[in-house]
């Protein structure tokens, strides 16, 4: 650790200390304070150092965000009576040690000899350019750069490697300026350090210490410094081998992406170290025998109890979020985290995997409920089973054809004439039948297929509907995008890319994004979809009125529709308070020249109102099946008293919907 008070040769100073930590105190001088973080932040990026800033808010409330703009790392405000130094050299020890990959516990001559001597770069985009350091070139062995200058290294790991590589990538893409992944090179341990500046990805390796710790480092996360998931199953494995009874409490923050767009994703990633870091303390307070903590992925944690009695659990869970997620703060405010948790409970016989999948299916449910904070797994092995198989089965599944797009009817409500129609995907499995929305996607999920199935249904209803007959040209095609989809950096060449090859209408395009996949980067969200825009694509905010809802968003965002979700406007019909927030809806939409689409209408009276209120468009809920009614009188509201099945016969794709006993013909609901 070094301390700094001066200015003169500070980096200097520092670095000849060998110090890991730089002391800032800017409480008496934030001009100089902060000149001090910023010349230590030109070189923190690459030297793997932690710069802990000293404020006090209670003077001046924007020291905080001037100090994290300068670059600190880490801060400790004395205005929080909880403030502790001690405890905050603790956590930024822990960044550093993260970062490093155990590199701190070598010697400093050697953190010098390997600091920038294995190096690689690359420049993004179509056109890639690449150099490889001559270092590097001769520490190759048998990796040929010549055939694989991108992939050479990539291409000699393991299948966990690969899946720590793909993830960190992934962060970089997600905005992260820095990420690290540990892997052997060359039969030796190394941690890989990668960075993205203005298109330019770079990484150095190198070389970890020798001895068991560098072995351990590859199983800690690299963010929280707890056990990662493949720690985690073989500590689990171990113990159930032993014949051990094991408890596992799935634990996450239901609201973490909220929080991530209140306060940045740096304090995002501060808040996952500190309940990590909490998390360890609290769990070893609570129970003195074998016990296990681990981060699984993203906001998601793992308590694993060895022989705990279950009739313990739930006071025992409950302790444990309280204690943990109590009275947390960041930038000096404090936060509400939504947690819940999900409990499997396992013997000798269950398999690590199982009970893992038991662990984080509970937790699912107990997130899905929004009722009791803790679930207990229902979910009977032979199930869980099943959905490993079908992780297994989709891959192969998107090759051979079994992705399917149906269409549901998006109409007028003033007319019941078609207006669009929303893409949706089904797995048509050979054995199980036809499968959902939800399950597809949850299983994609999982796999980590997600980009790849998002992108070939893209590619499939837009090649489905550039063919629809001349009598529906005039429909909009409706496309859900993902978080995944709009964080890609090539996301609107893909799909400018994509729309000219099926030969569709930009102009009959519309992309459906939910309010949660915006609001990670609201600033590179708004570039990628006013390029959209500019090609005469349309935007709709899907599920409206669930989760974020800010207003700022639709001031910034080229919008040009809002979608009320099913959760609003099914219980419209008989709760005036639903009405009047329908209405308010409504209204504001229209105020922001913005047309409103209503989801999950299946009654008259659902019509009737939505008609009083002014909203344009409405998208019935039943899942399509096959079905073709006609009859001659043109009335949605008496189309709705029907059997809830529409479609449209369109070569080998359709136009499907919950609602309506008749056809839908040339954009007119015809009963």
């Amino acid at each position: 650790m070094h301390s700094a008070r001066r200015l003169d040769n500070l980096s200097a100073r520092f670095f000849s200390a060998g110090a890991m930590i730089a002391v800032i105190d800017v409480r008496q001088s934030e001009r100089e304070g902060a000149q001090a973080i910023a010349e230590l932040a030109s070189t923190a990026t690459e030297s793997g150092i932690a710069i802990l800033a000293l404020v006090d808010s209670s003077h001046d409330a924007e020291t905080i965000a001037q100090c994290f703009e300068a670059g600190a790392t880490h801060y400790l405000d004395f205005a929080d009576t909880g403030a502790n130094l001690n405890q905050a050299i603790n956590y930024a020890y822990r960044y550093v040690e993260n970062f490093r990959g155990g590199a701190e516990r070598a010697s400093h001559e050697q953190s010098l000899l390997t600091l920038g001597d294995l190096q690689w770069s690359m420049t993004g985009g179509s056109l890639r350019e690449y150099w490889i350091s001559d270092s590097l070139l001769a520490a190759a062995g048998e990796i040929d750069f010549g055939r694989y200058p991108l992939t050479g290294i990539y291409r000699t790991l393991s299948p966990e490697e690969r899946c720590r590589v793909r993830g960190a990538m992934g962060r970089l893409r997600d905005g992260a300026r820095q990420a690290a992944v540990p892997h052997r090179f060359n039969g030796r341990p190394v941690i890989h350090h990668l960075h993205e500046a203005d298109g330019l990805i770079s990484g150095r390796i190198e070389y970890l210490a020798s001895g068991g710790d560098a072995e351990d480092w590859t199983g800690r996360d690299l963010l929280s410094g707890l056990r990662n998931a493949a720690s985690a199953r073989t500590w689990i494995r171990r113990k159930l081998d032993d014949g051990s009874q094991l408890t596992l409490i799935a634990i996450g923050i239901k609201n973490f992406r909220m929080i991530n767009a209140a306060f940045g994703r740096n304090a995002g990633d501060q808040l996952l170290r500190i309940v990590g870091h909490r998390l360890m303390d609290q769990a070893h307070r609570q129970y003195a025998g074998p016990h296990l903590v681990a981060r699984l992925d993203g906001q998601n944690f793992l308590i694993a109890l060895a022989d705990f009695g279950n009739s313990k659990v739930s006071d025992f869970a409950n302790e444990l979020i309280g204690a943990i997620f109590g009275d947390l703060q960041l930038e000096g405010r404090p936060i509400n985290p939504v947690v819940r948790a999900g409990v499997a409970i396992g013997t000798k016989d269950s398999s690590d995997k199982t009970l893992i999948r038991k662990a984080v299916l509970a937790l699912a449910e107990a997130t899905a409920a929004d009722a009791l904070p803790i679930h207990f797994s229902t979910v009977s092995e032979a199930d869980v089973h099943l959905e490993e198989v079908l992780e297994e089965q989709l891959p192969g599944a998107m090759g051979r054809g079994e992705i399917v797009i149906v269409f549901q009817p998006q109409i007028k409500v003033d007319s019941g004439a078609l207006f669009g129609a929303e893409a949706l995907a089904r797995w048509e499995h050979p054995e199980y039948g036809l499968l959902g929305a939800s399950t597809l996607f949850a299983v994609a999920e999982r796999a980590g297929v997600m980009d790849s199935l998002s992108t070939q249904i893209h590619k499939q209803a837009l090649t489905l509907a550039a063919r629809w007959p001349a009598s529906l040209g005039s429909l909009r095609l409706s496309l859900n995008i993902t978080a995944g989809d709009l964080a890609a950096k090539t996301f609107v060449d893909d799909m400018l890319g994509q729309v000219e090859t099926a030969g569709f209408d930009p102009a009959h395009l519309t992309l459906e994004i939910t309010e949660s996949e915006l609001i990670g980067n609201l600033s590179a969200s708004a570039t990628k979809l006013h390029r959209l825009r500019k090609k005469g694509i349309c935007i709709a905010i899907d599920d409206f009125g669930t989760g974020y809802s800010s207003l700022s968003y639709l001031k910034e965002l080229p919008v040009d529709y809002l979608k009320i979700d099913s959760g609003l406007t099914g219980d419209m019909s008989g709760s005036p308070k639903d009405q009047v927030v329908v209405r308010s809806i409504i209204d504001m939409a229209h105020s922001l020249d913005l047309s409103v689409v209503a989801e999950g209408i299946e009654t008259e009276s659902q019509l009737d109102i939505l008609a009083d209120q002014g909203c344009e468009f409405f998208r019935v809920s039943c899942v399509p099946v096959r079905c073709r009614r006609t009859s001659s009188k043109p009335s949605p509201c008496a189309a709705a008293r029907q059997t809830r099945v529409a479609r449209v016969s369109i070569g080998r794709s359709s136009i499907g919907s919950g609602h309506a006993g008749g056809t839908w013909d040339r954009a007119t609901c015809v009963r």
